[in-house]
């Protein structure tokens, strides 16, 4: 990683914005915790997970992923925390990360906070689909699904 005298000290055209990773599905480690934050518009609380690409799968341009040295490098999701959008979070833990809930109305039934802390280190498949920037200037990768591995 650059440090702060380095990149300043970069001819500005050389100083490029990141490009989208090629749409398609990878396959991917949770990379540590899932971590709390709020939406810049609503404030409304959100748990964003980190997903580490192990590799690309069969629907992604092999030579763009190449290029674009994707391997190792992160691919961020938010899941919102309201009575209306929380279901995608249980849907990722429980059917794509496949942990177990436990048996339901038991003492071994699991909350979601409990199966968050299992989270990291799970593997998954996340498929990414490409969107254009509000201001149409920028193409930027976003999570279009995700899948059990």
């Amino acid at each position: 990683m650059a440090s702060f005298e380095e990149i300043l000290n970069r001819k500005a055209s050389d100083i490029k914005p990141p490009q989208a990773y090629p749409v398609g599905t990878y396959h991917c480690l949770v990379d540590g915790p899932l971590t709390p934050g709020k939406s810049s518009q609503k404030q409304t609380d959100f748990l964003q997970a980190k997903f580490k690409i192990l590799s690309p799968q069969g629907d992604v341009d092999a030579a763009a992923a190449a290029e674009g040295q994707v391997v190792g490098k992160t691919i961020t999701n938010d899941y919102y925390i309201t009575d209306t959008a929380v279901w995608r979070l249980k849907e990722l833990l429980v059917e794509h990360l496949g942990i177990e809930p436990g048996e339901e109305g038991t003492a071994s039934e699991k909350g979601l906070k409990e199966m968050v802390a299992e989270a990291p280190g799970t593997q998954v498949l996340v498929k990414l689909k490409h969107e254009l920037s509000q201001d149409g200037k920028r193409v930027f990768h976003r999570v279009e699904s995700t899948a059990h591995v």
